[in-house]
């Protein structure tokens, strides 16, 4: 690896200036959930704290780093809670920018799980950030005392840093690399006690034994069948992602082969169901029912193939193996396309090994990525910003209303929500009763979907 070039620079500075632009608009999802964390570190109120792992999975760790930048700045807005994620991401270009491939850092940079989450308030760019970091840092202390701190911020960050060690051991001792006893070995070691440390200090702070109880259920309910629909959809979903490296495959070459894991590739696309959370976000009512199948598809087949080609040498095999090996264990648990943001730099780096195109395709791929990051951006920002001015609306009229399963994961902790009302939230079009209120949510000028506030009792 070597320095970081002007242009990776300046796609570097791009990147913070793009997020920068809209990281202080209103809350999506379930980031409020961190926010509220943070509330406990400032008031320690014991039904803050109730609340955060009512709603919560992950440690409190993130919370925890945003309470302190509150603390600090004494600023408590939308940003500030971001920022750590950022910087996650900061952390994981500046990595992959010593690789000295302009291809590597677009690809990852513009990677749309990458792109979204580096401007949202979740632990998973910090950690995938510290991890990559840690993974690629010749300091061996800095390394273990990274990769600890990871896995205390999300805890998948852990199977796979021990994944990849465990596979980078093996090959290096095959080829006597490495004795048993080693550096490495005790940096990983130094990792697993650390983390075990972390968890028994956890439970006496929190009483939580690594994730409460109601996620623990809800996760692990494990069957053949599930598994194997769960790694059809992560494998599908990753290289979907990198629908770039298509064309390398679309030639005559081992063509019985390509036929057979097509052909398989349709019969696992037409079982697939999605048992958690791989949708496509704001794509989804866009694509529609017919094209998500044939990504699902060419995107498994795509799968298949870059595996073969990846399987050339054995600094590929390492990171192929590694992935497949994180694939495996997540696929054990109800799945989320957010936690391929782990892996998403390693297939990146294979990709940017392995697979040779013009430059044309790389253009095209990076051009496609811009407006798909571009169209999303806009619409989460629009659609957070349409569930804030209703929720707002509410609170300035004084009424109870019903969010009817719409928007309170937008708004979050909403003080005039009251699922018993009559005053009911709905998408435009599937209204009943006379209409409030009405926020619409646009880009790019044009509008994508209305919410509207209908009083139910009003037929």
């Amino acid at each position: 690896m070597t320095s970081i070039k002007n242009e990776q620079l300046l796609f570097l500075l791009l990147f913070i200036f793009g997020h920068l632009l809209y990281t202080n608009t209103p809350f999506v999802n379930y980031e409020w959930v961190y926010r509220l964390g943070s509330d406990y570190f400032f008031s320690y109120n014991p039904l803050t704290l109730t609340a955060y792992f009512e709603n919560q999975a992950n440690p409190i760790s993130y919370s925890f780093i945003s309470s302190l930048l509150v603390k600090t700045f004494n600023i408590d807005d939308y940003f500030v809670y971001r920022l750590p994620s950022l910087f996650g991401s900061i952390l994981l270009l500046y990595a992959l920018a010593k690789f000295n491939n302009i291809w590597l850092l677009l690809v990852v940079g513009l990677n749309p799980l990458i792109w979204i989450y580096s401007g949202r308030a979740y632990s998973e760019m910090l950690s995938v950030g510290l991890m990559v970091f840690a993974l690629y840092s010749a300091n061996i202390y800095i390394r273990g005392f990274l990769s600890l701190f990871s896995a205390i911020v999300k805890y998948h960050s852990l199977p796979l840093i021990l994944t990849y060690s465990l596979f980078a051991f093996i090959f290096d001792f095959r080829r006597q690399k490495i004795t048993w006893f080693n550096q490495h070995v005790y940096s990983v070691v130094g990792l697993i006690g650390g983390f075990a440390f972390f968890i028994f200090l956890y439970f006496k702070s929190f009483g939580i034994w690594v994730v409460p109880e109601k996620f623990a259920s809800a996760h692990f309910n494990i069957t053949f069948l599930s598994v194997t629909n769960n790694i059809f959809s992560y494998c599908f979903y990753l290289s979907g992602m990198f629908f770039l490296s298509i064309p390398a495959f679309l030639n005559t070459e081992k063509l019985k082969l390509k036929v057979i894991l097509l052909v398989l590739s349709i019969l696992l696309g037409l079982t697939n169901q999605n048992l958690g959370e791989m949708d496509f976000g704001s794509f989804q009512q866009l694509l529609g029912n017919e094209i998500i199948l044939l990504i699902k598809i060419i995107g498994f087949w795509n799968f298949l193939l870059c595996c073969q080609a990846f399987w050339k040498d054995e600094e590929s095999r390492i990171l192929l193996l590694t992935i497949l090996g994180y694939i495996l264990l997540l696929s054990l648990t109800r799945p989320a396309n957010r936690y391929l943001i782990f892996v998403v730099p390693f297939w990146a780096i294979l990709v940017c090994q392995q697979i040779s195109l013009s430059r044309i395709f790389w253009w095209g791929y990076i051009s496609v990525l811009a407006g798909l990051n571009l169209f999303a951006t806009l619409y989460q920002v629009s659609n957070a910003t349409a569930s804030a001015n209703m929720a707002d609306w509410a609170i300035q009229n004084d009424v109870r209303i019903n969010l009817g399963g719409i928007l309170h994961s937008h708004v979050g902790d909403f003080s005039h929500y009251d699922p018993n009302s009559p005053l009911v939230v709905s998408l435009a079009g599937a209204q009943v009763g006379k209409i409030l209120h009405e926020e619409s949510v646009h880009v790019l000028g044009l509008k994508v979907r209305s919410y509207v506030l209908t009083n139910t009792n009003s037929n």
